[in-house]
């Protein structure tokens, strides 16, 4: 395959996760999986699953930095742009043509009812996520109990970097400690 259809096919794939895709970028995460390690087979679950995890561990949103990195092992820095202009193309159009056409029915029964749907199924998607990282990076009780510790932190609205910072010490720690064979 050449570098210009494996560009325009990484361009397709996204831009079509983006533009089906609503409730953010954890909501696209498993339209993102389905469409690279499902449908094209481009990348393994495992693989996906070290890019959700790479992908948190930088600012921004989860699923423009996962484009980019799947979009990087694919074609390299090239596609690592073109991936991430797939994704959030659709959303600005989306807004543009929103902000064009739907200014002033924000008050309308039957839009307020559209959107409290598409917000019941984006936190669906986004369970989808939270389950699907849980198996893929969750292995033994040290797993639960670090992640629990995060959750703790964040639903006490501490910053997420403190999660964050507990995880990377408690691994640390854990890793420092010797293991029995």
């Amino acid at each position: 395959m050449t570098t210009e259809r494996s560009l325009l096919s990484l361009f397709w794939s996204f831009f079509r996760v983006g533009f089906f895709t609503f409730g953010g970028g954890l909501a696209m995460i498993p339209f993102i999986e389905d469409e690279f390690v499902n449908r094209r087979k481009w990348i393994t679950s495992a693989e996906m699953s070290e890019n959700v995890a790479l992908s948190q561990s930088f600012p921004g949103v989860i699923a423009i930095n996962v484009s980019i990195i799947i979009g990087y092992q694919m074609v390299g820095v090239i596609g690592a742009i073109v991936a991430a202009v797939a994704t959030i193309l659709p959303a600005l159009i989306s807004i543009v043509v929103i902000l064009m056409f739907l200014q002033g029915f924000e008050n309308n029964r039957y839009v307020q009812m559209v959107f409290l749907g598409i917000k019941a199924a984006s936190a669906a998607l986004i369970l989808d996520t939270v389950i699907r990282q849980a198996r893929h990076s969750i292995h033994n009780l040290f797993g639960w109990i670090v992640a629990a510790l995060a959750l703790i932190v964040v639903m006490f609205d501490f910053s997420a970097v403190w999660s964050i910072m507990l995880g990377v010490a408690a691994g640390f720690i854990f890793c420092r400690k010797p293991q029995e064979k």
